[in-house]
C-alpha cells in the first residue's frame, strides 16, 4: 500500500509557493500578526493590488522605503496599495521598524 505522506508534502509545498507569487491581475494578501509581515517576500505584477490585513492588537503601517506607498493598516481591517512599477520594493512599519517585507513587482 502506498503512503500519502509524500503527496501531502508536495501539496503543501505547492500551496505555499502559490501564496508567495500571485497570477497576473490577482494581487496578493499579506497578513500582519505577532509584529510580522507574512509572507515577508511576495511577487506580484505591475498593476496588482497588495492588501495587508492587520490581525495584531496594535496599529501598523506599510511604508515603502522608496516612497511608493505609506499606508496605515488599522486593527482588523484591510488596507491596500496598487503596485505601479517593476522593481523590488522594500517596506517596513514606521511604528515598529523591525517589521520588514519585500514586494517584487514584475511585468
Amino acid at each position: 500500500m502506498r503512503s500519502f505522506a509524500p503527496r501531502a508534502g508536495f501539496s503543501t509545498f505547492f500551496a505555499l509557493a502559490g501564496a508567495l507569487s500571485a497570477p497576473a491581475g490577482e494581487g496578493a494578501r499579506i497578513t500582519i500578526n505577532d509584529l510580522d509581515f507574512t509572507p515577508a517576500t511576495i511577487t506580484v505584477h505591475v498593476g496588482d493590488r497588495v492588501e495587508w490585513l492587520n490581525k495584531d492588537i496594535v496599529e501598523h503601517t506599510a511604508t515603502a522605503r522608496d516612497g511608493a506607498f505609506d499606508i496605515a493598516t488599522p486593527k482588523g481591517r484591510p488596507a491596500s496599495a496598487r503596485m505601479k512599477a517593476v522593481g523590488r520594493v522594500e517596506y517596513y512599519c514606521r511604528l515598529h521598524p523591525n517589521m520588514v517585507g519585500v514586494i517584487n513587482v514584475v511585468k
